[in-house]
């Protein structure tokens, strides 16, 4: 995980293996962009099923989040169906633990997709964190986090850029780019 700046204020990403990047310069993320095939059918998912509030809303695109202050999400109509080919990821919010079986069965009762029904992760010597992850009408996946235990858990590690610049040293994973002839860019 990455994030730039403790993760309550700002983005994350997981990262597997962005090969050719050598760094980023996005602090912090505004809004996320997902698309959309029908937006009415995105927007009533949203805004009625997962409880974001939507910020903004026109023909071809509608804006939710939980806060203003925080990113939004962005759904733009595309008008065809969204084809995630070999690409996939996972949008993620952290919102009251108590709410997680709440959101999963008012999804059970919409016929909505469940991928991993409501679950506690234990960390090594970290928090628990309980999840649900969904699948919006799109196929986009959604993973609701206990906020309590996501907390304590995206503490700021203050050894993490050293620990992640001996690990890419040691995985040769510049050397495996340069040897598929890419190039690394930032």
């Amino acid at each position: 995980m990455i994030g730039y700046g403790p993760e309550d204020s700002h983005f994350v990403c997981e990262l597997t293996y962005n090969y050719g990047v050598s760094s980023y310069e996005n602090d912090p993320v505004q809004q996320v962009v997902l698309a959309s095939s029908k937006l009415e059918a995105s927007v009533h998912y949203w805004r009625n099923l997962a409880g974001l509030t939507i910020y903004g809303e026109n023909n071809n695109e509608a804006t939710f989040g939980f806060h203003e202050d925080q990113a939004k999400l962005v759904l733009r109509d595309i008008g065809i169906p969204v084809n995630h080919a070999k690409a996939f990821g996972r949008i993620a919010f952290a919102v009251p633990g108590g709410s997680l079986l709440g959101t999963e069965e008012k999804m059970k009762e919409a016929g909505q997709k469940i991928i991993t029904p409501y679950v506690s992760l234990d960390t090594p010597g970290k928090a628990t964190v309980q999840v649900v992850i969904l699948a919006d009408p799109d196929g986009h996946e959604i993973c609701f986090v206990g906020d309590e235990g996501f907390r304590e858990l995206s503490q700021v590690d203050l050894n993490a850029d050293t620990l992640l610049n001996e690990a890419m040293e040691k995985d040769k994973s510049d050397e495996w780019f340069a040897k598929k002839g890419g190039k690394a860019s930032a």
